[in-house]
């Protein structure tokens, strides 16, 4: 007759799932991490990556350099981060603000919004130019067809937003009359 021995079992066990995790581990970092960050610090636009998986959850935390243009910057990143890691990764921007971007940033968010609300863009664009302007910071403002890229520069500080839009409803709303 045998008997079980729980000792061993449990010995391997743990043996067993430390392996897994470990090359799981060892996946992460340097067959999929790893190499996405060396490609975008490579860009030359990128300061530092942080990144975040955890399953189906993916995530890129970018701090952004200074650049000249944020949209084409944003859309190098974009296309590596897709490349490397799919269509379903979050990608975040961080940046060098100062608090009086921020306030403006936050004095600029009715006009951006109201003009994506109404489709109207090149207006969106100049409204928020001329308003940033007023307050004394560098602007500017462009849009591809997904976002909308707005750099805030001012005293050597920078902020940078990438607002996602939909330009398309899923729904329309008909009047329905009670009767």
């Amino acid at each position: 007759m045998s008997r079980i021995r729980i000792v061993p079992i449990l010995a391997i066990t743990c043996v067993t799932l430390s392996l897994l995790f470990g090359g799981w581990e060892l996946y992460r970092n340097f067959g999929l991490v790893r190499p996405l960050e060396d490609q975008l610090m490579a860009a030359g636009t990128v300061q530092k990556v942080e990144s975040v998986v955890n399953g189906q959850e993916r995530a890129i935390k970018v701090t952004m350099k200074q650049v000249p243009d944020l949209q084409a910057a944003y859309e190098d990143v974009e296309k590596i981060v897709h490349e490397s890691m799919g269509s379903y990764v979050t990608i975040s921007l961080a940046d060098n603000r100062a608090e009086a971007l921020e306030t403006t940033f936050r004095d600029l968010q009715p006009t951006l919004y109201a003009g994506i609300a109404k489709g109207e863009f090149p207006a969106m664009i100049e409204n928020m130019g001329k308003q940033a302007k007023q307050a004394g910071v560098e602007s500017k403002i462009s849009m591809n067809d997904a976002h909308i890229f707005v750099e805030l520069k001012k005293d050597g500080k920078y902020l940078y937003e990438v607002v996602p839009y939909q330009t398309k409803q899923a729904f329309t709303l008909k009047e329905v009359s009670s009767q």
